[in-house]
This record gives structure tokens, C-alpha cells and sequence, in this order.
């Protein structure tokens, strides 16, 4: 289970990973943005609750946020392979700075459909934005940390970005909408988009120069690059592998999300919006883990710590199957007051977010390690169409399943389906040989 790799890089932990100043603005950068991101999508939707009065246009709003992931995932993927990194993020967060400032003009007129209308398509297009930047951020981590880090820097990410959302969602987006109405959160969202730009400016990223003729020939050999990306991500094993077990991962985190109300309010008897003070232990997990990887994560094998975190994830499902077959047969309840009812439901959060974190962030390393750079951007673009579209299932299909079958069920049914996937990953890693990650070989 040792990782062979170990001497290729530094040594890695939190205080020595954040020495780096280029990783560290990155990150920093990445807290406001990301916050910015999420904060927008609140702000949104409320606009357009006060234009509309309708909740299935709200809906709507959530298609048209998610719409750009399917359509401009891997021809972007493209892009990023042909230009700096930096650049981007530096065109992608200054283009967000004039969109959402578009919103400010836009609602003096009352154009009743044509304002929602323009709505829609600016919230295309900050989403289409995002699709070219965020990949380019996971692929400049590699560019910016030594090998021995790159497991540590991945879980700083990860924290970061469950960090952010409770940034933007809970604090952004509605003290600035309280404070200062629709119009002044949509300048305070823009603010921190050039503060996320400021803080990138300074980055010293050491990436080659992109080459002239591939750079002005991006459209010409747009088919031919896409090609060249998927039959990488089809024909090298480890790759595909990771980024399945990585879409795994997402459709389990849309799945709890889908499912998180129905079982608190069905299963546990408390309030939905009071659950979040049961499962807050799954952030107390993700930090665990960060910590884990960022002192001795880099001793074991990639495909070995994705199978632990899958087998983890399989463990906490079924304590939250038991609960649930528990209160079907006693009616047992946290309004009931039963302590030991409620450290279960704590424990198996944090278990849940141990392991979730564990395999997302070991898979997404193990994709960034054995990919070479020229082709980075579009396997890393193919890993996030691939988590999207599994994430979007759970919004189609789980809510409708678990009112048909019920949650127990449901739960039991993704219990058997992790732990599977755990064994599987298990026998798969341990035949893996022990190979020099791409970009070390380069």
C-alpha cells in the first residue's frame, strides 16, 4: 500500500504547503471566488423570485446553471491546453467582474419576460465563465506544488471548496442582499471577483509558452484535440478508473443532498433546516483528512486510499441505513431525545465526510499525476463532465425513488453499491504496478 513515489517530492504538511506563495495566493484567491460563485447563484435566484413569483421558473434557473457544464466542458478543455493557466483564471474572473456588474443596469428596465430572458442568458454565461476556469485551476495546482504535496494541496482545495459554499450561501450572498439590497450585493459579488483577480496577478507560474501554431489553430483541429483527449481518458486505464470513481463520489454528494431533508425531517423528526447542526460533523471529517494527506497521505498508493475512502463512505451509508430501518420499526427519533441516536448520526457525518474527501481527492490526484501536461486540461475538463452528469441524476431520480421505495431502501441500495465499489477498487489497486506520476517523468 506504501506509494513508491514518496521521494519524488517534498515532504508535505499544511505549514510547509503554504509556504509556497504561489499555491498559497491561489487558494486565497480561490476562497473569494468560489464564495463569489456561489453567492451569485443565491442572488439570482432570489431576482428572479421577485420578478417571477414562480417557483418553476426558479427551476428553470437551476437548468440554465448547469446547462454550460454539458455543452462547453471539453471543447474548453482545448483551450486550456493551449493557453497559460493564469491567463485564463486572470480573462475568466476579470470577464466576471463586467457580467455581474450587467446586472445592475439590466434591472433598471421593466421589460417583464425580456428582463427575465436576459437573466437567464447572463447566468449562461457566467456558468459558461466558470466551465473554462475551474478546470484551469485544478490543472495549474501540479504547475505550482512539488509531487510530495500534490495529495495536500488537492484537500485544501477540497476544504476550500465546502468552505466556500457556507461563505457565499450563508454569509455573502444574504448579508449583502440584506444589507444592501439585490443591486449592492450584485457589487459586492463583483468586488470579490477583482479582489480574486488581484490576488492571481502576482502568481509566478512556471508554464511553457504556448505554441504559436497550435494557439492559432484552435478551432481548425477543435475535433481532432477532443478526440486526442477522450481516446487518452478511454484507452489509459488508471485514468478512467479515477475519474469514474471521482463521478461516484459526486453523485453520492448530490444524492445526500437530494435526501438530507426528507431524512431529517422522516427520519430524525427535527426540522430540515436544523439538521445541518447533526451533519456539520462532516466537515470535522474533510478537515481530518486534509490533515491526514498533508502529513503522511503521500506513504500510500492513490488507488489504495480511494478504496479506503469508498469503503468509508460504504460504512457511514450503512449506519444511516440502520437509523433509518430503526425508526421504521420503533419509531425512534432525535426529537425523542435519544442521545445515542443522535452521536450515531454525528459519527457516521463524519465518517461520510472522511471518506467522501479521502477518494474524491486521491482520484483527482492520481488524474493530475499520471496525465502529461500537454493533455492535462482536457482530461481534467473530461473528469468534470463526467461528475456533473452524474450528479445531475440524483436530481432527477432519487427524490421521486425515495418517495416510491422509501429512504431506507435507498440508502441500502447505495450502501451495497459503495461497498461493491470499495472491494473492486481494492482488487483493482492492489494489481496496479507502481508507476512514476506523468508530469515526474517529464
Amino acid at each position: 500500500m506504501t506509494n513508491s513515489n514518496q521521494e519524488t517530492g517534498q515532504r508535505s504538511s499544511l505549514a510547509s504547503l503554504f509556504q509556497n506563495r504561489n499555491f498559497a495566493l491561489l487558494w486565497v484567491s480561490q476562497v473569494f471566488g468560489q464564495s463569489a460563485q456561489n453567492a451569485i447563484l443565491f442572488v439570482q435566484m432570489v431576482m428572479v423570485e421577485d420578478l417571477s413569483r414562480s417557483s418553476g421558473l426558479v427551476g428553470l434557473m437551476v437548468l440554465v446553471y448547469n446547462l454550460p457544464s454539458l455543452l462547453f466542458s471539453m471543447p474548453f478543455g482545448v483551450v486550456i491546453d493551449r493557453y497559460k493557466k493564469k491567463a485564463i483564471l486572470l480573462f475568466c474572473n476579470i470577464s466576471r467582474i463586467f457580467v455581474v456588474a450587467a446586472f445592475i443596469p439590466l434591472r433598471r428596465f421593466e421589460w417583464s419576460g425580456g428582463l427575465m430572458s436576459v437573466v437567464y442568458v447572463l447566468t449562461f454565461v457566467l456558468q459558461a465563465i466558470g466551465q473554462l476556469s475551474d478546470p484551469a485551476e485544478v490543472a495549474m495546482v501540479p504547475i505550482l506544488v512539488p509531487t510530495g504535496q500534490l495529495l495536500a494541496a488537492n484537500s485544501a482545495f477540497r476544504m476550500l471548496f465546502n468552505v466556500s459554499q457556507v461563505l457565499g450561501l450563508l454569509f455573502l450572498a444574504p448579508l449583502s442582499l440584506k444589507l444592501a439590497g439585490i443591486d449592492g450585493a450584485f457589487v459586492v459579488i463583483s468586488l470579490t471577483y477583482l479582489l480574486t483577480s488581484a490576488l492571481i496577478w502576482p502568481i509566478a507560474a512556471n508554464e511553457p509558452p504556448p505554441d504559436p501554431s497550435l494557439v492559432h489553430n484552435v478551432l481548425p483541429r477543435l475535433w481532432q484535440e477532443l478526440r486526442a483527449g477522450w481516446k487518452f481518458v478511454i484507452s489509459s486505464t488508471s485514468i478512467f478508473v479515477a475519474i469514474c470513481q471521482h463521478s461516484l463520489m459526486q453523485m453520492l454528494s448530490m444524492t445526500i443532498a437530494v435526501l438530507a431533508p426528507g431524512f431529517a425531517a422522516r427520519v430524525l423528526g427535527m426540522p430540515a433546516t436544523d439538521a445541518i447542526y447533526i451533519f456539520f460533523s462532516a466537515g470535522l471529517g474533510m478537515f481530518l483528512v486534509t490533515m491526514f494527506t498533508s502529513h503522511v497521505g503521500y506513504r500510500y498508493r492513490r488507488e489504495m486510499l480511494v478504496a479506503v475512502g469508498l469503503f468509508l463512505s460504504g460504512l457511514a451509508l450503512l449506519g444511516f441505513t440502520l437509523v433509518a430501518w430503526n425508526n421504521r420499526v420503533t419509531g425512534e427519533t432525535v426529537v425523542a431525545g435519544s442521545l445515542g441516536l443522535i452521536a450515531q448520526v454525528v459519527l457516521m457525518a463524519l465518517i461520510l465526510g472522511a471518506g467522501g474527501t479521502l477518494a474524491t481527492v486521491a482520484a483527482q490526484t492520481l488524474v493530475q499525476e499520471r496525465t502529461p501536461i500537454e493533455i492535462r486540461g482536457r482530461v481534467i475538463t473530461a473528469e468534470f463532465l463526467f461528475a456533473n452528469i452524474s450528479g445531475l441524476l440524483p436530481m432527477l431520480l432519487v427524490s421521486g425513488l425515495a418517495d416510491f421505495v422509501g429512504i431506507p431502501e435507498v440508502l441500502a441500495g447505495l450502501t451495497t453499491l459503495f461497498l461493491v465499489a470499495a472491494l473492486l477498487s481494492y482488487r483493482y489497486g492492489r494489481n496496479q504496478p507502481h508507476s512514476q506520476p506523468e508530469h515526474v517523468r517529464s
